[in-house]
């Protein structure tokens, strides 16, 4: 089946590539949702790290559990969340500047019932998770800026900084796994591309808004286990390159979401990054191919071509080929190699992912790609069974 893309911006998935605008964003609904990814591969391709910061943890059943309430004010739920250096900056921030992070104190409060942050953490190996740590917290652990990048959630924080050597986020994870373990990390992205829309900003009330940060990064830091008695029990030294985008919504995402799928791959001398998205009641998903090169950003609207629907262990439908194909003929063809991490609502892959430029040129490598399929997150059962791999309040899963 090809199904040509929209040919004009769609009115609910807007883009920017934008450093000042990855800052937190209070929303009305107890619904919304903002979260902040950051992924990379190593440089052998045999290890991988996915991070996930969220104000409203959108696969916790507390969040899923109910129907959210009509609003009764203009004033945002999300502001129940402690913040940073509040003002009329948060809603359309100027072009980003170098910041000193002392400067930024939090302002009192405390966070409300109604909002469920979250870390989450995911070290591959050959394909396989090693160590997995999902935390959930009560809204009184989430501290982030409306003004510069930087965000607390527990005892794991990134923030936005500056040195000598460039610019990049450093992200630091403490986080408490099953059996009584726990991980900590502390690694820098250092931004190769980034920042291709640095006076855009994405954000519109009746649209989910994806601001691809950096697409690409330099990658390092190290991963530390320590057993139940605090005892150093392994530790990795990682280097690679990776990714980082945010995305925000003011809709509950099992109600707004059908599908979507998205991946990023980095070749030797360009990146490129795809996505597909449909909301429900949608007829033709919003598709777009973004290819960076020689320090340009290429957007493109894209027919894609779908081929070979399987299902996974959980039930999720997903295609086993896909390929997109610019009208200047980028095309880009992924092909779903292993799938590394998965649930009722998401699948994880790594994925051969081929690029051919205008005039035939043609790199394929190992990328990232998900494929994101909310609509079970509405049945509380599903939910329940799920909750046993969350670690809540600074304790461990169940099971990781």
């Amino acid at each position: 089946m090809t199904v040509a893309a929209p040919k004009s911006p769609s009115d609910t998935f807007a883009f920017s590539s934008s450093v000042a605008a990855d800052v937190w964003h209070p929303q009305k609904d107890t619904k919304a949702y903002e979260w902040w990814y950051f992924d990379a591969l190593s440089d052998d391709g045999k290890e991988a790290v996915v991070i996930v910061f969220l104000d409203n943890f959108v696969y916790s059943p507390r969040y899923n559990r109910s129907e959210p309430p009509a609003s009764t004010s203009g004033v945002a739920h999300g502001a129940e969340l402690r913040s940073i250096s509040k003002g009329a900056d948060a809603i359309r921030p100027e072009p980003f500047q170098t910041f000193n992070n002392e400067e930024s104190v939090p302002t009192a409060g405390t966070g409300g019932p109604d909002k469920y942050p979250a870390v989450s953490f995911t070290y591959f190996r050959d394909g396989k998770p090693v160590y997995r740590a999902i935390n959930e917290y009560p809204g009184s652990a989430f501290t982030a800026s409306e003004t510069s990048p930087e965000c607390t959630i527990g005892d794991c924080s990134f923030r936005f900084q500056s040195a000598s050597y460039g610019s990049g986020y450093l992200v630091t994870i403490s986080a408490a796994l099953s059996r009584d373990r726990r991980l900590e990390a502390s690694l820098e992205w250092l931004s190769i591309e980034s920042d291709f829309s640095p006076q855009a900003f994405c954000y519109k009330e009746s649209a989910h808004c994806w601001n691809m940060v950096a697409p690409r990064s330099d990658v390092s830091g190290k991963i530390s286990l320590f057993d139940r008695k605090g005892n150093a029990a392994e530790s990795v030294n990682f280097r690679g390159s990776g990714y980082h985008d945010h995305n925000l919504d003011n809709r509950w995402l099992a109600k707004t979401v059908r599908d979507w799928h998205w991946g990023r791959a980095h070749f030797t001398d360009a990146t490129a990054v795809f996505y597909r998205y449909c909301e429900i009641g949608d007829h033709n998903p919003n598709t777009k191919l973004f290819v960076v090169q020689d320090g340009e950003l290429h957007e493109r609207n894209v027919e894609y071509e779908e081929q070979n629907y399987v299902r996974d262990k959980y039930g999720i439908r997903y295609p086993t080929r896909l390929r997109l194909i610019s009208e200047d003929d980028f095309r880009l063809n992924v092909k779903p190699l292993k799938i590394i991490d998965s649930s009722f609502y998401y699948l994880r892959f790594l994925s051969e992912i081929t690029l051919t430029m205008p005039g035939g040129k043609q790199s394929t490598t190992t990328g990232i790609t998900e494929f994101l399929a909310p609509k079970a997150l509405k049945h509380r059962w599903l939910n329940w069974i799920s909750d046993i791999r969350i670690g809540k309040n600074g304790k461990g899963p169940f099971i990781s």
